[in-house]
């Protein structure tokens, strides 16, 4: 489901999480597009205001690493671990900046 975020069952130990971007209407296809989540913790600098919102799950702090959004098959995705439709349009800027630079 569109900005639900899964555990990520993939060989990436650094991403915990994937963020689900793609829209709902089609969702018949066997891949999501996605966006790694990265710990703030373990982030080097400060991340990039718009491209790279901060956004809480589980009370922890994780960077939305836009410029690193791809395409997987539905099975590396795992358990649904949070919904963040509160960071939807934050979400949508930085792929909007990514894609026009605006």
């Amino acid at each position: 489901m569109q900005f639900t975020v899964y555990s990520n069952n993939g060989n990436s130990r650094a991403y915990p999480y994937l963020l689900d971007v793609q829209s709902n209407i089609i969702g018949d296809l066997n891949s999501r597009m996605v966006i790694p989540l990265f710990p703030l913790t373990a982030f080097r600098g400060q991340p990039a205001q718009r491209l790279n919102p901060v956004i809480t799950i589980e009370g922890e702090r994780y960077v939305v690493m836009t410029h690193e959004m791809a395409g997987v098959r539905i099975g590396q995705l795992g358990g649904d671990v949070a919904d963040v439709q509160g960071y939807r349009q934050q979400i949508k800027d930085a792929i909007d900046f990514l894609i026009d630079g605006i």
